[in-house]
């Protein structure tokens, strides 16, 4: 086989500049090849130079490249697979997604290049299969909105709040109702272990909630601001009115201004930053700090956010600063049904696994300071997710909704 020819094919691949003859050409060339140092050469130098995963295959394909990357003719030694194998499972990831399809299909069968340390499919967690929001009327009383029926559930100074056929819950003009001249507050709350869930506010503003999440807001928005208050993630679509300012406030001190654009606000509790990332618009991050003794009033900093920049306001370091490049993709997979990591940490990665399937996290001696690249869809299992994710070399247990995490290096 040519080396050169696998060489030209994945820059091709790379450069989103193959024609489908020529993947089906790649493929099968993967599909054949033996083991060999050259080749896995050319496969990590692509990973070092692999951007994010794109490119889907059959999984007929994906298995027999997965097959042939994992060498289950047993040829290579085992102490050399182990220290080979993030960069051939990474490097499979250039030609195949890293994903669902290839270990759903080869999870009963396939010998990993070391001992899988995770509890039997019939001991599995499952993904969440359906929402567990649940929605706090001004008056106290809590609706689970999985368990009522679509239509309106109340009406709440002037507005109907509305349980559509997908789930979502919208708020309209209830037509002759006069608006209290007292503010009342909904909150929903979207809890961990279950699916995202959209809502439309009074002015028309779409928000997506992600697993862990609690948003707090007025029925109906004051003359001259609307103003919100968010714990965890969420994504807004804000309406826009130039004489009513949007602002989202966050329990770490931070809070967002807009007149009308789409953003993302990542504020989880136990998360040590707060980010917020701007997709279209423009936006001003404002970061309070608590005032002492000193001061009468506590210090503000804040700065404008462009399309495609990242605030991330810390109590760890610089109390704000702008990423230029944040990975837009990867921070609104969530929304999209997707997890989507590009070198982050493994404990994030698990904090957002924790949040997703519902489960405690314990860690066996120091954290580890692996990194994940990779694509994983949100209806995977938590053992096909841990599958995945023991590409780093690191192991599991897991007991119930306890996983610990072993270093398996």
């Amino acid at each position: 086989m040519s080396q050169q020819r696998l060489q030209d094919l994945l820059d091709k691949l790379l450069a989103n500049d193959c024609t489908a003859a020529e993947k089906q050409e790649l493929f099968q060339l993967i599909e054949t090849v033996e083991d060999d140092p050259q080749l896995q050469a050319v496969l990590q130098s692509a990973w070092m130079r692999y951007d994010q995963p794109s490119h889907i295959v059959a999984e007929d394909s994906s298995a027999a490249i997965l097959k042939n990357i994992l060498n289950e003719n047993q040829a290579v030694p085992l102490r050399r697979k182990r220290k080979l194998w993030p960069y051939m499972a990474a490097a499979a990831s250039v030609v195949v997604l890293i994903g669902l399809g290839i270990y759903r299909l080869m999870l009963p069968t396939a010998k990993l290049p070391f001992e899988p340390n995770v509890a039997a499919i019939s001991n599995d967690v499952k993904a969440p299969d359906k929402s567990k929001a649940t929605l706090t009327l001004a008056g106290g009383q809590k609706i689970l909105l999985d368990q009522v029926q679509n239509g309106t559930l109340a009406t709440e100074n002037g507005m109907r709040v509305v349980k559509e056929k997908d789930g979502q819950l919208v708020y309209q003009s209830a037509i002759g109702n006069q608006q209290s001249a007292i503010a009342t507050y909904n909150t929903l709350n979207n809890p961990r272990g279950s699916r995202v869930v959209t809502l439309t506010l009074p002015d028309g503003t779409r928000v997506w909630l992600n697993a862990g999440t609690s948003l707090t807001y007025p029925t109906a928005f004051a003359a001259n601001e609307r103003k919100v208050a968010l714990t965890g993630e969420a994504y807004f679509e804000v309406a826009k009115d130039t004489k009513k300012p949007f602002i989202v406030n966050t329990p770490k001190g931070a809070s967002v201004e807009v007149l009308g654009t789409h953003f993302n606000i990542n504020a989880y509790d136990d998360e040590p930053n707060a980010r917020v990332t701007l997709l279209e618009g423009s936006v001003k991050v404002v970061k309070r700090e608590t005032a002492d003794v000193k001061r009468e009033r506590p210090n503000e900093i804040s700065a404008i956010l462009k399309p495609g920049e990242q605030a991330v306001l810390s109590r760890a370091h610089s109390p704000l600063t702008i990423d230029h490049s944040p990975g837009i993709e990867q921070v609104i997979a969530w929304k999209d049904g997707l997890f989507d990591y590009k070198r982050s940490n493994i404990t994030e990665v698990l904090r957002d696994a924790a949040r997703w399937y519902d489960i405690e996290i314990v860690y066996a001696g120091n954290r580890p300071n692996d990194t994940f690249t990779g694509g994983i869809d949100r209806t995977a299992t938590l053992t096909e997710m841990l599958t995945i994710l023991q590409m780093t070399g690191l192991r599991f247990k897991l007991e119930g909704r306890k996983l610990t995490v072993l270093n398996g290096k």
